[in-house]
């Protein structure tokens, strides 16, 4: 499992998870905005260009099956935001608990399997 935001190839890697989950306003791409209009138009105030072009949203990543749940923020009411996190990663741990190793590396390795598939 993990939560929060990723912005490089070290923090994807972290991602290698039975289950994703992104705050809603999180990212999560191999390289910033910035970095990657510096690179490709050699100018990062296109960064957010870049950022559309890149895809990176959490609303994105579910779309693309990277992330299976967004969590909504509500910073005015933090304690409450933690609280439905902590019910949620319980609940998806006390499921997990039960399986076995080899079960949750399937489940794993078949999560990945479907990424990065198109049709026409």
């Amino acid at each position: 499992m993990s939560l929060g935001e990723g912005g490089s190839g070290g923090a994807l890697g972290l991602s290698v998870a039975n289950k994703l989950y992104m705050l809603e306003n999180a990212v999560f791409s191999v390289i910033s905005p910035e970095g990657c209009a510096s690179i490709l138009w050699e100018d990062a105030k296109l960064a957010p260009d870049a950022a559309e072009c890149l895809h990176i949203t959490a609303e994105d990543m579910k779309e693309f099956g990277v992330a299976e749940e967004i969590i909504p923020e509500d910073f005015v009411h933090f304690g409450r935001m933690c609280d439905e996190m902590k019910e949620k990663l319980i609940l998806d741990l006390k499921g997990w608990s039960k399986k076995t190793g080899k079960e949750l590396s399937e489940e794993r390795y078949q999560r990945f399997r479907k990424l990065g598939r198109w049709a026409e």
